[in-house]
């Protein structure tokens, strides 16, 4: 009999001495009412990163991108031409000036990427314009980082047979 209430108080002193450990080390881990009980105080709640909202018009400003002429292979010869006028739209400072200075990164992707979606022959491919708005914005926040590219404007997009 003695030896059952030993284990129960050694198992007792454990558990309240993890209770304190917790409280002193991760105390998020535990509700406000056991630390308050506990008489630990309560840390301040972290503010959880909000997911940037659209910008208004005056905060950002449009790159406008050179229109591209790009050739469309099939079975080895050039089918049709896709033509692309694309606008950048970003916030206006610093956002701005990385989107400028990584200008030709980002029409060398937009290339490299078009001609591989033709290449593989993906369904829709180029021809569904929301889907590949989507593919360029990802490679294009692959390149300047996540959250400068506010949206990518199609200024003009068509194809034409190649002659």
């Amino acid at each position: 009999m003695i030896r059952i209430i030993i284990i129960v108080v050694v198992l007792a002193a454990i558990g309240l001495a993890s209770i304190f450990g917790v409280a002193a080390f991760a105390p998020s881990l535990l509700p406000n009412a056991v630390l308050n009980l506990l008489g630990v105080t309560v840390p301040p709640e972290e503010k959880k990163a909000e997911p940037l909202g659209r910008p208004s018009a005056k905060e950002t400003v449009l790159i406008d991108i050179d229109p591209l002429q790009i050739p469309l292979f099939r079975d080895g010869t050039v089918d049709r031409s896709l033509f692309m006028h694309l606008m950048i739209e970003v916030r206006q400072g610093p956002d701005a000036d990385l989107v400028n200075k990584n200008l030709i990164r980002i029409i060398d992707a937009f290339l490299s990427y078009v001609h591989a979606l033709n290449a593989l022959d993906i369904k829709p491919g180029v021809n569904d314009r929301a889907f590949l708005k989507q593919r360029l914005l990802v490679k294009a926040a692959e390149i300047v980082g996540p959250n400068i590219i506010v949206d990518l404007l199609f200024v003009n997009i068509f194809e034409r047979p190649f002659n």
